[in-house]
């Protein structure tokens, strides 16, 4: 047996990869951070922090180092339907939940996956930049390291752990098995920022178009992502990115008007195809975290909480093995089962929406539902806010709350 110069080696730095190695280099466990950048890429991404993400960075001490980082408080989301119709819905508050934070937040990537790799590094984690993973180092069936190439020479990492963080293009899940497309959620993202964007406030902003729709999301007083989600087969890469987005964005009913003075300020970027998921989680001595394991859709912005929630997973599954100073590797077979008892679910959930908001009947039909019934849209927000399990949602919760008249969350203002 090789000896293992490391508990724990995490491969990306990407918020799943440092949240990881801040809880588990918290424990005083030798934690190598690898990525093939020097420091975190800038990433296409919606940049939106569900209520759900704010807990998990209040428990990691990041929340106070996002909110002087400029982040945006968010109180909620306003749909807009091809039809015209529009519904605010608004995050039940404190008082509903127990839990002191409203909203959720928005804020640059440039400026959130800093913050985490700096409170890994002072957690007492290392980091290895410009280590760019080929393979993984497999013994007795079991995976006991990394291979690859740093700095233009071949490089080996021997650990009880490896944590493949390495996002949607992951090498550690391609080597653990195969990573599987949706069977028909086939879209493409993109994401660009602007200026001059006519907007609602403090909320961001959905409009729902045919068989596409469009994100606004404010991330500084004069400057909002705009993210335009279509299906793959649609898509020709475009020679001109930001053209391309207008031209997009006029065919989404309500959108071109809230556009007319919008100008372009970055590059638009593309993304795609979205939703896949790896068929294998975990092998003896590796386990994937975050967009690794596998990404759905932006709609309900499940993406940073998935990364930050399945970190917290992995790690609350691992430390007891990696305690254990005389195994060999962890053992994170239970890790594959808690991922789906906790995340597959809000991706049932996902898909559902999708299916709805391709049908504009059945997506107008909804949201009349939820405009006479603010209280159900409260739940909903609760649950897609990631601050309850979709267990919230089952029938049996819902005809019990209606026949007891208590409904644990403030209402929401009327729809339009």
């Amino acid at each position: 047996m090789r000896s293992m110069n490391w508990d724990v080696i995490v491969v990306g730095a990407g918020p799943a990869g440092c949240a990881a190695a801040i809880l588990l280099s918290r424990q005083g466990l030798r934690v190598i951070l690898v990525d093939k950048t020097a420091a975190p890429p800038s990433k296409v991404c919606g940049e939106y922090l569900s209520p759900g993400c704010l807990r998990i960075l209040d428990r990691i001490d990041a929340l106070p180092l996002i909110r002087e980082g400029e982040a945006r408080p968010l109180s909620g989301m306003v749909i807009h339907t091809p039809a015209g119709r529009s519904l605010r819905a608004i995050y039940p508050g404190e008082r509903a939940l127990g839990y002191p934070q409203i909203g959720a937040m928005a804020i640059r990537r440039g400026r959130l996956d800093p913050i985490l790799l700096d409170l890994a590094l002072r957690g007492g984690a290392e980091y290895l930049p410009h280590f760019q993973v080929s393979d993984l180092v497999w013994e007795d069936q079991r995976v006991v390291g990394i291979h690859g190439r740093h700095r233009g020479g071949s490089a080996s990492l021997l650990g009880r752990l490896t944590i493949g963080a390495d996002g949607r293009h992951s090498v550690v899940a391609r080597r653990l098995g195969t990573v599987r497309r949706h069977l028909w959620l086939d879209k493409v993202a993109l994401v660009a920022y602007a200026t001059g964007v006519s907007r609602a406030g403090d909320i961001g902003e959905i409009f729902l178009g045919p068989d596409r729709y469009c994100i606004l999301n404010p991330i500084a007083p004069d400057l909002t992502n705009i993210g335009v989600v279509i299906n793959r087969r649609e898509f020709q890469r475009p020679t001109d990115p930001a053209a391309f987005l207008r031209q997009v964005g006029a065919t989404v009913p309500g959108l071109a008007d809230r556009l007319t003075d919008a100008r372009v300020v970055s590059p638009a970027r593309c993304l795609g195809p979205l939703a896949y998921q790896a068929d294998r989680f975990t092998a003896p001595g590796a386990l994937l975290v975050g967009d690794a394991a596998g990404f759905l859709d932006p709609f309900t912005g499940e993406g940073i909480h998935a990364a930050l929630r399945s970190a917290e997973l992995a790690a609350e599954i691992a430390l007891p093995a990696l305690r254990d100073s005389t195994a060999p590797s962890a053992e994170p077979r239970d890790y594959a089962v808690a991922w789906r008892e906790e995340l597959q679910a809000k991706w049932r959930l996902c898909s559902a929406l999708q299916q709805a908001i391709r049908r504009p009947l059945v997506a107008e039909g909804l949201v009349m539902l939820l405009a006479r019934r603010p209280d159900l849209t409260a739940l909903l927000m609760a649950v897609v806010g990631d601050l309850l399990p979709v267990s919230a949602l089952n029938p049996v919760g819902l005809l019990t709350r209606a026949l007891g008249g208590k409904w644990p969350f403030r209402t929401c203002p009327d729809a339009s």
